[in-house]
């Protein structure tokens, strides 16, 4: 008769690809909530984002209009700002923003050109071959999460936090609706989203470790039934053998 219990090795090598196992659903479980928690805190900053622009286009374009110029027809569209007409956007804009968690606005014309941002030193800067203002070109918005160390805003210069900056489409109809018009400039929209990040963080820091808790209980129930399984079978063979003799 064959025995055919487990060896103490075999086990062994079971429970250590239990382990393994487990690593890596924890790794890959941890990954994917962090992921999914810090995707939905850009897609609300995103609509967010939106919803300013929007408001942006309906309250302070029409008295900045004259000024910048946006236009859907290229060959009408304003390159660049005066001073006097930079300041006075500047001032527009900043009371605009005053007491919001909105660090920055940009405003892009249709060639990609920087009309006007906080920075005076970015004005003029072309644009036209990045992917967020293409894609706010062809219509779509484009947000990107960033860490920043050191960030200028309106209210001075921040350090360390979350800022989610999106590229939105600019829209005008002929009556100054700002939906559902053709785009007439790009505007980028920098959001502080340090709480919610870290909220975010947070949530799937207590999620990961639930998550390992559980698959620890889980290799103790394992490994306990192995090894009442190979006992058994253990026994079981020298009470066969016992009978045999």
């Amino acid at each position: 008769m064959t025995y055919n219990a487990k060896s103490p090795t075999s086990i062994a090598g079971l429970l250590g690809l239990l382990i393994a196992a487990g690593v890596a659903v924890h790794f890959f479980l941890s990954s994917e909530i962090h992921n999914q928690l810090e995707r939905a805190v850009v897609e609300a900053s995103e609509a967010a984002n939106e919803d300013l622009t929007q408001l942006f286009i309906n309250d302070l374009y029409d008295a900045i209009e004259p000024s910048i110029r946006l236009s859907s027809n290229l060959g009408a569209q304003n390159d660049r700002l005066d001073d006097a007409d930079y300041q006075r956007i500047d001032e527009r804009i900043r009371a605009f923003m005053l007491g919001t968690d909105f660090l920055k606005i940009k405003l892009y014309n249709l060639k990609g050109i920087t009309l006007y941002s906080s920075d005076p030193n970015q004005l003029g800067a072309d644009y036209s071959r990045n992917q967020g203002f293409i894609s706010a070109l062809r219509g779509g918005t484009f947000s990107v999460s960033e860490l920043r160390a050191e960030f200028g805003g309106y209210s001075g210069v921040v350090y360390d936090r979350d800022v989610i900056s999106s590229y939105v489409p600019i829209r005008r109809t002929v009556e100054g609706s700002s939906s559902g018009g053709r785009i007439i400039g790009i505007a980028e929209i920098y959001a502080d989203r340090t709480d919610e990040m870290q909220a975010a963080r947070t949530a799937a820091g207590e999620l990961s470790l639930i998550i390992a808790l559980g698959l620890f209980l889980a290799l103790v129930v394992m490994t306990a039934t192995v090894w009442y399984l190979s006992l058994s079978l253990t026994e079981r063979y020298i009470r066969t053998l016992e009978e045999v003799e």
